[in-house]
């Protein structure tokens, strides 16, 4: 056994050195950053007056604040079962406390840079279930409302509950006989603005008592005949105004005698007819000095039960915004101050005061959060109009479809963007300061602007700027008005024939609901020097659009392709095409349709390549592949992927027509049995006397010539050769390399399908000078079948430094230097291995066989350069290959195909995430965390996107804290406890794995194997203020297992999150009954 194991380590190959090693931890490093749109099932909102920050939980246990446009604190209840129902900030002083709907409360204080939990407390049973929440002016306590009808005193700084609890029987004895039995829950309690001892207690059946701390008891009852939502003070508390469940509200006077009759009759703003509860209602002032009146619900059941609405209500002036989803909360903020934020020399004594600074509750702008977008609507502005989003932007506002990562874009096509964005929003928007303006942003260096391009279910693409932390909306370029057809609304919003009463007024940008599925946006492509947009779409239609600085009138040439041609037999028996309008069209500034191509059959477009030097657009579906003179407007050849005898119209069904589903059912048991069958006659022929041999395996059809042990690889099934989604196109490449001789490089064209074909085309380009008279001529120069017939996933032709050749447009342009002399070499990706081959000879020089090895399967591919300082100040770049596995795991590869790093980016069950993450050419990475929010990665050590900001605060609050207690870790994840000496078994992320050992000696050792490689260690950074993650590792499962040491002398967090190989290519893995 002691001389297997040693021709096993020995044929491991070379490990890096330790100056590669320390290059390597410079290089590179996993980490999750920031996240980008909309927080996925957002449940709660607050606000602090003082600090102007926003505080926002989720369904799912997420806590976030907002400030000015790059500030941003993250924070993750341990448990993300149970969703945030209430926050409260503790106005000034940085803290915040969360409710959650397991009845527990939490204190977070925001730690300069990072968002923290300090302490927690659960309620036990239903009586002491928290109904509402008052947190008092001197910010000491927080009192209780229960719906067993209580109140409880929590002290603040050591999150215990006091003996001072004001009992329900106590408050009853002075109210009417009809409550004295059950007044109902706390629903409301607010403090009174000028006497915060006095706080106004309101129960759920109508009842509301003024109640005095002091004299413990109550100076006032209010008594209304329906259930009561709300309560809020008017002014100086001399009146305040309760909401009640039949959509109505009522003004009662309190400095009068002591009356339990309201000042005026109740309000129903929508009624006589029975109306929906008025769940919130405030009470504020304009900046003119107007009573302005607001409140959500309280719409006429029959009629508008389904509608979600915040009223604005200005003497004769009546809105009813309407949201498309359910509203959460609103709150109003006071005009901007002139620095952001103003800091305070002394504590504010009084809620007024908190509330209002200097001035009686003025109200400048609404912020209301619905369950899918936030709006923010400017009351300063004539016209109520909403303020443009700088962040918490909706994403999914039509569900996203397919998204692209654009690095470096040009200075000019980057302006061009946002003045054609401006002008689509002119008047749209007002332009007034953004009200959550708290924190500030630390300076940094200017970045090349990078874009993010999402393809939407509406057939409409939006371009955002995600150079740093805040995620802008720029543009929204929109692909249903080329198109006609009874399917395909002409968009008369219903506001354009607004009806007189309710005055409602659409807000929001959020409508999930698509006119015509065949709309919907497949592949999008931006030329980020030219600005050539191209967008290929779910009925085989490809629209090219160029970016203009006026507006234009102009017929958009049409361009048809039958792919099929060539197959009589073959039926489509999908959707139709779209109509393409006839006749001249009228162009907004921005982009403007130059052709739209049509494909036939009318099957989505699954792979889009565009090459602006050549003029040249080429599309794949499910049945072939067409290019495209994009200059001329002309189709120049067309391939045809199916099998010839296939006339099923693939693409059009999830199963194949020519099987039965029974079929294909028996088909994969009988798969099944036959790996049992042939492992076991592998385990039973393993013996040197056995007279005959295992079978070969189907990924090794080379004869064993080394004499040494080969890795044990695991079982990869063969894939059909008659499989109907074979002719899928799933790539598309184009690169001026060496194809045909070493002597002259050509233009090529190369496609890869679904059953591992590899097209290479040749392409004549015209000079540029002759390039409008000549035509572009295109013939098929060579085809590679791969062996495994894998699905190509990625094409990528590598320069004799083995950096990948720069877009032809880029060296015209200066942007990139001309590709390094020598040998070429083409890195073919396909779901199973990668592979190197030389050209023009396609002679196989290198492969990493990653399903065998690994287990897992290659979903997204791309190269992406990692930029270190290097020895004397010199900066030291490395091309690598970058690859999302169906496992969610991150690798970096070599281009001689070495592991660099491998991460647990994405959860394995998120199958969304997985099929929706793009790279960058700097190593990050954006994914679908949910369907409004996009989680940023990086894979760079240097290129981290992180946000760079700080919350100051007055002295008066800096002062309330004592020293630090030990903090759990932020940003998404909590604490777990594991012994210091865990880190040491890091085996699992090594070359030599815990179960490759196992494979080779049987039976397992008892012992602990603690194998201790040096180089399977990844440095990586995280948000994190003074605290440090590391990673355990479980010898029985190969997954991480992620616990923090919390440390008081580092300001930045290192995990050991992933790997480095050095001979990767070679390692063994698990026997196939393990995969």
């Amino acid at each position: 056994m002691a001389g297997r194991m040693l021709k096993f380590i020995r044929g491991k190959g070379q490990q890096p050195s330790a100056e590669r090693q320390k290059l390597q931890n410079e290089l590179f490093a996993f980490r999750k950053t920031v996240q980008h749109g909309f927080p996925h099932r957002a449940s709660a909102l607050a606000w602090d007056p003082l600090l102007r920050l926003a505080a926002l939980g989720t369904a799912t246990g997420a806590l976030k604040v907002y400030g000015r446009p790059g500030v941003e604190l993250y924070g993750q209840h341990t448990n993300p079962d149970s969703a945030v129902t209430q926050i409260h900030f503790i106005p000034g002083t940085g803290r915040l406390i969360s409710l959650c709907d397991d009845n527990s409360l939490h204190l977070w204080e925001i730690n300069e840079k990072s968002l923290v939990e300090l302490k927690s407390h659960t309620f036990e049973g239903k009586n002491k279930k928290i109904s509402s929440i008052c947190v008092e002016s001197s910010g000491k306590n927080l009192l209780l409302g229960t719906e067993g009808g209580n109140i409880y005193t929590l002290d603040i700084n050591t999150f215990t509950v006091n003996e001072d609890v004001i009992y329900q029987d106590v408050v009853m004895q002075n109210c009417p006989e009809d409550f004295k039995v059950n007044p109902g829950a706390v629903e409301a309690l607010c403090e009174h603005p000028k006497v915060p001892t006095r706080i106004l207690i309101g129960y759920n059946r109508g009842l509301a008592v003024l109640w005095d701390r002091v004299s413990s008891a109550p100076t006032h009852t209010f008594v209304s005949n329906q259930q009561l939502e709300s309560l809020c003070w008017n002014d100086e508390g001399e009146h305040f105004t309760s909401s009640h469940n039949d959509g109505s509200y009522v003004t009662w006077e309190v400095a009068g005698a002591a009356s339990d009759r309201p000042l005026k009759e109740p309000i129903t703003p929508y009624g006589p007819y029975p109306c929906k509860a008025i769940s919130k209602f405030l009470n504020r002032t304009s900046v003119d000095g107007d009573e302005i009146t607001i409140y959500a619900g309280g719409m006429p059941r029959a009629s508008y039960s389904d509608k979600y609405t915040v009223t604005v209500q200005q003497g004769e002036k009546h809105v009813a915004f309407d949201f498309t989803s359910r509203v959460i909360d609103f709150f109003t903020t006071t005009p901007v101050p002139p620095d952001g934020v103003p800091l305070q020399e002394d504590r504010p004594n009084t809620p007024a005061q908190i509330q209002v600074q200097t001035v009686n509750q003025v109200a400048a702008a609404l912020v209301v959060l619905a369950e899918e977008e936030l709006v923010v609507i400017d009351l300063c502005d004539a016209r109520w109009r909403p303020l443009r989003l700088p962040y918490l932007v909706s994403v999914h506002a039509s569900a996203v479809t397919t998204a692209q990562l654009v690095d470096a874009v040009a200075h000019n096509v980057y302006d061009n963007i946002v003045a054609a964005g401006e002008q689509q929003t002119e008047n749209v928007y007002s332009e007034s300061q953004w009200p959550i303006s708290g924190g500030c942003v630390e300076p940094t260096e200017a970045a090349e602007r990078q874009l993010l391009l999402t393809g939407h279910e509406d057939g409409s693409v939006r371009f955002w700027d995600v150079t740093g932390v805040a995620m802008t909306p720029l543009y929204k370029y929109t692909t249903a008005q080329l198109f006609s057809g009874e399917e395909i609304g002409e968009h008369n919003d219903s506001q354009n024939d607004e009806e007189e009463w309710p005055p409602f007024r659409r807000v929001g940008s959020f409508d999930p609901y698509s006119d015509d599925p065949r709309l919907g946006v497949k592949r999008v492509i931006l030329c980020p020097l030219s600005g050539m947009l191209t967008i290929g779409g779910a009925a085989g239609h490809i629209v090219i659009a160029s970016l203009k600085t006026t507006s234009n009138t102009a017929e958009v040439k049409s361009i048809s392709v039958n792919i099929v041609s060539d197959r009589d037999g073959f039926v489509w028996k999908g959707h139709d095409q779209l109509t393409l309008r006839s006749g001249a069209l009228t162009f907004p500034q921005g982009y403007q349709a130059t052709a739209v191509a049509q494909l036939s059959p009318p099957a989505a477009v699954t792979a889009l390549a565009a090459q602006w030097e050549w003029g040249v657009v080429c599309a794949g579906t499910a049945h072939g592949l067409a290019l495209f003179d994009a200059l001329h407007a002309t189709p120049l050849l067309h391939k045809c992927t199916l099998n010839p005898h296939d006339h099923s119209g693939a693409g059009d069904t999830p199963i194949s027509r020519r099987k039965s589903f029974k079929k294909s059912l028996r088909e994969s048991f009988r798969r099944l049995r036959k790996g049992r069958s042939q492992r076991r006659q592998t385990t039973t022929s393993s013996s040197p006397t056995s007279p005959t041999q295992p079978a070969k395996k189907i990924l090794d059809k080379t004869a064993e010539t080394d004499a040494d042990v080969k890795p044990i690889e695991r079982a990869v099934e063969a894939r059909s050769t008659d499989d109907a989604f074979g002719s899928m196109v799933r790539c598309l490449y184009f690169a001026r390399t060496f194809l045909i001789n070493t002597q002259n490089s050509t233009p090529t064209l190369w496609a890869g399908t679904n059953n591992g074909t590899v097209y290479a085309f040749t392409l004549n380009v015209p000079n540029t000078n002759k390039r409008k008279e000549e035509a572009v001529t295109c013939q098929l120069a060579k085809e590679i079948q791969l062996k495994h017939r894998a699905p190509v996933i990625g094409i990528t032709v590598l320069d004799g430094a083995s950096v990948p050749l720069p877009d032809p447009l880029e060296v015209e342009r200066g942007v990139s230097p001309l590709p390094e002399p020598g040998t070429h070499r083409v890195v073919i990706t396909s779901e199973e291995q990668f592979k190197v081959f030389t050209l023009p000879s396609l002679k196989p020089h290198n492969k990493y066989k990653l399903t065998a090895h690994e287990g897992a399967r290659v979903r997204r591919c791309a190269f992406a350069w990692f930029e270190c300082g290097g020895a004397g100040g010199e900066k030291h770049r490395e091309w690598c290959l970058l690859c999302l596995t169906n496992l969610g795991d991150c690798l970096v590869l070599s281009p001689d195909l070495r592991r660099q790093l491998n991460a647990a980016a994405v959860r394995k069950e998120d199958i969304n995430g997985i099929s929706s993450l793009c790279f960058s050419k700097r190593g990050e990475a954006l994914y679908l965390h949910s369907s409004s929010e996009l989680q940023r990665i990086t894979l760079s050590a240097t290129k981290v996107t992180i946000a760079q900001c700080h919350i100051i605060l007055s002295p008066w609050a800096a002062a309330l804290r004592g020293p630090p207690e030990e903090t759990p870790l932020t940003n998404g994840e909590h604490k777990e406890e594991v012994p210091e000496t865990a880190h040491d078994v890091t085996a699992a992320s090594a070359d030599i794995t815990v179960d490759s050992v196992r494979d080779h000696t049987a039976p397992p050792p008892e012992p602990e194997l603690n194998i201790n490689l040096q180089n399977s260690q990844v440095n990586t950074s995280s948000m994190v203020v003074k605290t440090t993650t590391r990673t355990t590792i479980n010898e029985n499962n190969a997954d991480g297992v992620t616990s923090t040491m919390t440390t008081t002398t580092s300001n930045s967090t290192t995990e050991n999150n992933g790997n480095r190989d050095g001979a990767g290519r070679d390692r063994p893995e698990a026997h196939p009954r393990d995969v």
